[in-house]
This record gives C-alpha cells, sequence and structure tokens, in this order.
C-alpha cells in the first residue's frame, strides 16, 4: 500500500499536467472590452475642465460624434487639425464645438491647434538640410499655403456661426534630420531650416504659440548610460519650449526623470518651460528582442494615468519642494496628447482619459 505522501505527490503531478494542457482563460493585455462610447460620454459629462489647455494629435474626427467632440473640448480646451489633411467640414464641427464651450464663458476659452509634419512633405528625401533648391522652397510654400488656408477657412467658418474661435497652437512635429557633433556647418543649415518654418508659423498666426515636438528631450535609451537627448535640433534654432515624451506612462519613475532631465535640460539652454507629450492606453513597452516597441493598444492598471493626471495638473506635486519627489511639473504650462485621441488603434483611450481627468481633480475613483 502507496503512502498518503505519495497520493499526494501523485495528484500534484496530474494537477500540474492538467493545467499544462488546459490552462485557466486569462484575458492577454490589450484583450479587456473596450467601454461604449456612451458610457465614455456618461463619465465625461460629470468632469470638470482640467486646469491646463491639452493639446493632441489631430482628433479623428471620422470616428467622434459631435457630442464627444463637445465634451473633449469642454474638458482640454482645444480641438486639433492637421494642417495638411484638414478640411471646411472638420473646421466648421471644431468651430461649433469650440463656440459652444465658449458661449458658458469658461476660465480658459476652447480654441484650434495645428498639427503639421514640417519638411516631411515637399523636400526632397535624400537632401541635406543645406540644400536651399527648389524643394526647400516647395516646402516652405506649401506649409505657409496650407496656414493661410486654415485661417481663411477658420475666418469663415467663425463668420457663419458668430463666433471667435482661434488658433493657439502650431504643433511642428519634424524628425526628417539630425544633428551631426562638430559639423557647424551641417548644424547651422538645420538651424536655419527650423527657423524658416518657425516664421512662416508666426506670420500666419502671431499670436499661436509653436511647439516643436522632442526639442531637447532627454529620452530614456540603450545607451551605456541609459539616457540620450534627442538630436533633432541643435537648440539654437528658434524656439520658446523644449518637449519631451511621456510615452511609459506605467513607467512611472522613467516617466518622472525623463521630465526632469529635459527640464535640466531647458534650464542650461536658458529655456523655462517643457511641454511633455502623453501617450494614454499606448506606448512603449519593454521588449525581450528589443529594447521597447510602441504598442497603439496599450491597456494597462489605470492608476498610472490616474496619477499622471494628478502630477501634471495638481500645483502640490510639480512645487519645488517636490520637485524631487515627483517632477517639477509647474514647468509644464501645456500638455499635448499623443497618439491621437479616441484613435480607433488605441481602443481604451476613452477610460484612460476618464481615469487621467480624475487625476487631474483629485477624484478618488477609477473607471469601472
Amino acid at each position: 500500500m502507496k503512502s498518503p505522501l505519495v497520493f499526494r505527490f501523485v495528484a500534484v503531478l496530474v494537477v500540474w499536467a492538467l493545467g499544462c494542457l488546459n490552462p485557466p482563460f486569462r484575458l492577454a493585455a490589450g484583450e479587456a472590452t473596450p467601454v461604449p462610447q456612451e458610457q465614455i460620454l456618461q463619465w465625461l459629462r460629470e468632469l470638470k475642465p482640467l486646469p491646463k489647455v491639452h493639446y493632441s494629435w489631430p482628433l479623428p474626427w471620422e470616428h467622434i460624434s459631435d457630442e464627444l467632440l463637445y465634451e473633449y473640448v469642454r474638458i482640454t480646451h482645444a480641438a486639433s487639425v492637421a494642417g495638411e489633411w484638414f478640411t471646411p467640414e472638420q473646421i466648421d464641427r471644431a468651430v461649433r464645438g469650440c463656440g459652444r464651450v465658449n458661449r458658458g464663458k469658461p476660465r480658459l476659452r476652447a480654441s484650434l491647434a495645428v498639427n503639421f509634419s514640417v519638411w516631411h512633405r515637399r523636400f526632397g528625401k535624400q537632401l541635406p538640410p543645406t540644400d536651399t533648391g527648389p524643394s526647400h522652397q516647395a516646402e516652405l510654400a506649401y506649409l505657409r499655403q496650407r496656414l493661410q488656408l486654415l485661417r481663411d477657412t477658420l475666418a469663415e467658418a467663425n463668420r457663419r456661426h458668430q463666433t471667435q474661435v482661434q488658433v493657439t497652437a502650431v504643433l511642428f512635429d519634424s524628425e526628417r534630420f539630425r544633428t551631426k557633433p562638430g559639423d557647424a556647418r551641417w548644424n547651422q543649415a538645420l538651424a536655419a531650416k527650423y527657423d524658416a518654418a518657425y516664421q512662416v508659423a508666426r506670420s500666419v498666426f502671431p499670436k499661436a504659440r509653436v511647439e516643436w515636438y522632442a526639442r531637447g528631450a532627454v529620452q530614456r535609451s540603450a545607451s551605456a548610460t541609459g539616457w540620450s537627448q534627442a538630436r533633432y535640433f541643435p537648440l539654437t534654432e528658434k524656439g520658446e519650449t523644449f518637449a519631451c515624451s511621456l510615452y511609459a506612462v506605467p513607467e512611472i519613475g522613467y516617466t518622472r526623470e525623463t521630465f526632469r532631465r529635459t527640464v535640466e535640460n531647458a534650464l542650461a539652454h536658458g529655456v523655462e518651460e517643457v511641454t511633455p507629450w502623453v501617450a494614454l492606453a499606448s506606448g512603449y513597452r519593454r521588449q525581450v528582442d528589443a529594447f521597447h516597441r510602441f504598442d497603439f493598444d496599450w491597456d494597462y492598471d489605470l492608476i498610472y494615468s490616474w496619477q499622471l493626471g494628478a502630477e501634471l495638473n495638481q500645483p502640490w506635486f510639480g512645487s519645488p519642494e517636490r520637485e524631487v519627489r515627483f517632477a517639477p511639473w509647474r514647468r509644464a504650462k501645456v500638455v499635448i496628447f499623443y497618439p491621437q485621441p479616441f484613435d480607433p488603434r488605441s481602443p481604451h483611450w476613452g477610460k484612460h482619459f476618464v481615469a487621467y481627468v480624475r487625476g487631474a481633480h483629485l477624484v478618488r475613483r477609477l473607471p469601472e
């Protein structure tokens, strides 16, 4: 007769084997059922506006209703369009949404931001920044043409709806060139490229802020130190702010340190303000076969979106006496969302946005 210990060992073995053959079912990351838009709308209606203006990558106009657009603009104070691709219908909807918000006389008036990937559209793909030939001129002409068309289309929509919606930000994403250490001619030509685009934006929208994606950013990397400065800018070009990507929100330590290091870099160059670009429900995920990879569908724990909302928007977290514990968040006067809000590729974005806004107001309840 076998001892009870042997029977117990055999039983454990059988359970283990069955578990290998039929593992318990679990939803993989990104497979949770997205929250219906009706529920997102209901949650948004309960929320107060954010204390800072939050711009974004261009809104997915074909995927959002007017009611969702209104609530989003009411909370963020902004609607964003693509400078290259906007349509009169999009501008009309944006003006109607912003106008409806502004009739309530909010503390921060709702406005428009225009995104543009300058030096990616007409300039020769194989040309160095030192080239100022026909495609250089064509790039600047195209930028001016599209911004002027936006200005005129906006003016017409304002007349039609008896509103005064303004463009308050030009968001440039330019990742076409890299600086070269020790090559003054190359770097000066690169600065001149950025300055030319900056001047066009200023000439069409003189009161709008101009934001350069990743200008002066210090980001986590696979370098020897684990950190690298973005090489898109020589930092002699025109610009009032630096910027950094907070694209791994649940990596809370790196999120804070990225902003902290970029602020240090900004102050060293006489720049007082750093604009974070924030990825909700998406971002760079760690990989076993690569340093990281961007995932548009990353349904990480909601507490991290809530916490970032709190830290970026509640002055307590970014005060000088607490910046070592958190980060100098007071240097962020505005925030930019990337990817686009309610992007179909990021089905959980709305839920994380609700968590973020609740955090901004210290509403101690996560979406369920």
